[in-house]
């Protein structure tokens, strides 16, 4: 999958990771770093057009690059799931 970074938060180290293969396109993942905790780093999954109305999150990594691998994996899992409902449909 393609992907994209940018900084989301200059001053706090958060990145954007987005997926550009994702077929909706409207979900991504934000990773950020608590401040005052160099070693704590987690991510989050967040959709572009709404509020997801749930948040999915995780934290406790001890690198951005991890927090980002971690992300990513869950949001090609989450999207995989969301295919299967949508087809249930």
């Amino acid at each position: 999958m393609g992907r994209a970074e940018r900084p989301a938060c200059p001053n706090c180290g958060a990145v954007l990771t987005l997926l550009a293969d994702n077929p909706t396109n409207d979900y991504y993942v934000v990773t950020s770093r608590r401040l005052g905790s160099p070693n704590r780093w987690s991510w989050e999954i967040r959709r572009k057009s709404k509020p997801m109305g749930i948040k999915m999150t995780e934290d406790g990594f001890q690198s951005d690059l991890a927090a980002q691998f971690a992300g990513n994996r869950a949001l090609t899992d989450f999207l995989a799931e969301l295919a299967k409902e949508e087809k249930r449909k």
